[in-house]
């Protein structure tokens, strides 16, 4: 079958076509897609240069915003049938440790991510996959797992957000940014939006930001936050970019503030004081994933039209090295997408 194969880490040229790449096998717990649709998140950008390297081998395929139609099952699945429509969460995981029997299973010490989307089939652990429905097309529906789900259960579940917060995104324009921004202004939140590009700002307000803050690499921006929140600062950051930021965010932070650290794009470290920390009587949270009932819950909203994800661009598998370099250049609002 035709794959898009990564055989050594580097720049997008290395990302290439192979018409004979071997058939996926199912598992026991595992079913087989007709993959309609893979989104290009950045995640795949740092696991294909290097800078993310999740204890995986070469050669391999990358893609886990995986989106398609079940052609075969394993002896062990019950959950889906053939020919269900299903979107996948970014892992799947044992089902049975303590973490994913107390509601906690993007925790599990034995979750794997799922991958190998770049390519006309694949097979994935039923355990990772939710039904979509007929209204919902595999190009929206691929990256609701790791971006909109993640962006729901960041702001409702673990940050909590109330009717008269405030909540502030960094990397507004991004495939979790854009979502954040209008999960926090539906549940009532008052909304800032961070961006590099003046160019992106109308349509970051259309997505749901009540105000817009461009700020280059290296810009303190807290200083704007507090003008615009009376020098209180913000009760939610979600960071969809890492350390790039964080130091500005963290500053534009306000007393009891919570920290959504969602993204890391860059090798860069951090330092910061912990009496800072210890002083806001501020929570930092690491987000890796959403949870199956999450994506649920997502495409549930999806589907009513309550959350509208946007889909940049669509490219065919074979110019999957376009893609990725489309998706570094920043320039585009919402996630690129493969169709296989």
């Amino acid at each position: 079958m035709r794959a898009i194969v990564l055989r050594t880490n580097g720049d997008p040229s290395v990302l290439r076509l192979e018409e004979d790449w071997p058939e996926p096998v199912a598992e026991p717990g595992d079913a087989i897609l007709a993959v309609g649709a893979v989104g290009v998140p950045y995640h795949d950008i740092v696991e294909r240069n290097g800078t993310l390297r999740p204890g995986h081998g070469l050669p391999k395929v990358l893609g886990n915003e995986i989106a398609g139609t079940v052609t075969s099952i394993g002896s062990e699945v019950r959950s889906v049938s053939i020919g269900d429509r299903v979107c996948t969460t970014g892992f799947h995981t044992c089902g049975a440790c303590k973490y994913c029997r107390t509601g906690r299973e993007t925790a599990c010490q034995s979750r794997r991510v799922v991958t190998g989307g770049y390519a006309e089939r694949v097979a994935v652990p039923a355990s990772a996959l939710v039904a979509i429905p007929e209204g919902i097309d595999f190009a929206t529906a691929c990256m609701l797992g790791s971006s909109t789900a993640v962006a729901l259960g960041a702001l409702r579940d673990v940050a909590g957000v109330k009717l008269g917060e405030t909540v502030l995104v960094t990397g507004a324009s991004g495939g979790v940014g854009l979502p954040a921004l209008e999960i926090a202004r539906a549940a009532g939140a008052r909304t800032i939006g961070v961006t590099r590009s003046a160019g992106k700002s109308a349509a970051i307000r259309e997505a749901g930001a009540d105000e817009v803050i461009v700020a280059g690499d290296g810009v303190d921006f807290s200083r704007e936050v507090k003008a615009l929140t009376d020098g209180i600062g913000v009760d939610v950051v979600v960071d969809t970019v890492g350390s790039r930021v964080f130091t500005p965010a963290f500053k534009s932070l306000g007393i009891t503030g919570r920290y959504l650290m969602i993204g890391q794009l860059f090798r860069e470290e951090i330092s910061i004081n912990p009496a800072h920390i210890l002083f806001k009587c501020a929570t930092i949270h690491g987000i890796t994933n959403a949870r199956r009932d999450q994506l649920a819950d997502t495409v549930s909203l999806v589907a009513r039209g309550l959350i509208h994800p946007r889909v940049a661009r669509t490219f065919p598998l074979h110019e999957a090295a376009s893609a990725h370099a489309l998706v570094e250049s920043g320039t585009l609002i919402g996630r690129v997408v493969l169709i296989p």
